[in-house]
């Protein structure tokens, strides 16, 4: 199962989700809920309150903490 990545979009989130992408033997999956927020839900059921948040094996990971989760639902 792959870590997610979620974020909304904003140039910090893009410079860290690049960061993610370009990483090789990394398994992340990267959302971006600024340009899509259908995964929105699945993000607060994963317990993701702030964005960006990485969540792995089902614990969230805060990284950058600047913006709730409301901001894209």
């Amino acid at each position: 199962m792959p870590a997610i990545l979620y974020h909304d979009g904003c140039a910090n989130c893009l410079s860290i989700a690049d960061s993610f992408a370009s990483a090789p033997g990394l398994n992340v999956e990267i959302i971006n809920l600024g340009a899509d927020n259908r995964r929105a839900g699945e993000a607060v059921a994963a317990g993701v309150a702030r964005l960006p948040s990485l969540v792995i094996n089902g614990k969230v990971m805060r990284l950058e903490d600047h913006s709730p989760i409301e901001h894209v639902l």
